[in-house]
């Protein structure tokens, strides 16, 4: 959700130096990012020794400015430890003494990365492109080219991405009702089925598996998240939770439908655009979750027919 400001940002100036720090592995996804310089790592499991040392390198950058997207106390730290002159984070409770720009947070419904882009106003920088970048190398091409042979998956195929996964339960619409969706896309529009998935998730696709009837495409080593976005470019259209996957096929412009829980479906959906649609369902209760004290009547509430309509309606524009 921070790509477009990156962008932004090396527009504004383009003869500046850009570091970006996060964590592994979300790293992956900043690697081949044209617009940074540099990529620094920070490592939660560190020593104690580690993390000073760690403290030390940022201070010795000596940034003009620093811009925390994150705004957790520990970012909020590093930011105001860094010693830069300009310091910009949300006025969060307890974490506007860290910033010497504290941004107001809007109370509006927006999207993650047009929320993400409003620490770049005191900047003098104003956005109205919110499109996520991601991008790949040769080698994440040539791996979804061979997975894609070996698979037998012809370029005449309808290949659907399906991604039922996801480390939080109230974003787990069931595996039953994604075996059903499976199915009907299977007999109905001879789909060829591609299950998505990270380290640890591979029981979430079992699941799926022993409730249907068809049969899906095998499973595979897990990817790097380059080499997914790198499928997530080869295949017709992405299905599944609110999860990375979704929006590694935003970035990478792959039409897709997502079944929302818990959050509200648009603070992660680009607005103003039909090519990434979204279900999601409110029993009354999402402006004020009382999770995880509820049965996620917000999940339940999105039906098998649901989808089944949605998913063909996306059909009438991408078939």
């Amino acid at each position: 959700m921070t790509t477009p400001s990156i962008r932004l940002l090396r527009e504004s100036f383009p003869e500046a130096q850009f570091t970006f720090l996060t964590e592994p592995p979300s790293d992956q996804v900043l690697r081949e990012n044209p617009y940074l310089d540099e990529i620094l790592l920070f490592r939660k499991s560190g020593t104690l020794r580690e993390t000073l040392r760690f403290f030390r390198t940022i201070r010795h950058h000596q940034f003009d400015t620093v811009i925390d997207f994150f705004g957790n106390p520990r970012s909020a730290l590093i930011t105001r430890f860094s010693g830069a002159p300009i310091r910009i984070g949300f006025g969060l409770r307890g974490r506007s003494w860290a910033y010497t720009h504290p941004v107001k947070i809007s109370t509006e419904t927006t999207y993650a990365a047009q929320d993400k882009a409003q620490l770049l106003k005191p900047l003098g920088i104003s956005a109205e492109d919110f499109g996520l970048d991601f991008f790949t190398v040769e080698k994440d091409q040539n791996y979804a080219a061979d997975l894609f042979e070996k698979m037998g998956i012809k370029n005449t195929d309808f290949v659907v991405s399906l991604s039922p996964v996801s480390r939080q339960p109230y974003k787990v619409w069931p595996a039953e009702r994604f075996a059903l969706i499976a199915d009907w896309l299977i007999k109905t529009y001879n789909a060829k089925v591609l299950f998505l998935y990270g380290p640890g998730e591979l029981h979430f696709i079992d699941s799926v598996r022993k409730a249907m009837t068809q049969t899906a495409l095998p499973d595979y080593a897990v990817p790097t998240l380059t080499e997914t976005l790198a499928i997530l470019n080869k295949v017709d259209l992405h299905l599944g939770n609110d999860n990375g996957p979704r929006h590694f096929a935003v970035a990478g412009g792959t039409p897709t439908l997502t079944i929302f829980g818990r959050p509200w479906a648009a603070n992660w959906t680009p607005p103003q655009q039909t090519l990434h649609r979204t279900l999601e369902y409110d029993p009354g209760c999402k402006n004020k979750c009382v999770y995880p004290k509820c049965n996620l009547e917000c999940l339940d509430g999105v039906t098998v027919e649901a989808v089944q309509n949605e998913l063909e309606n996306v059909m009438k524009n991408i078939r």
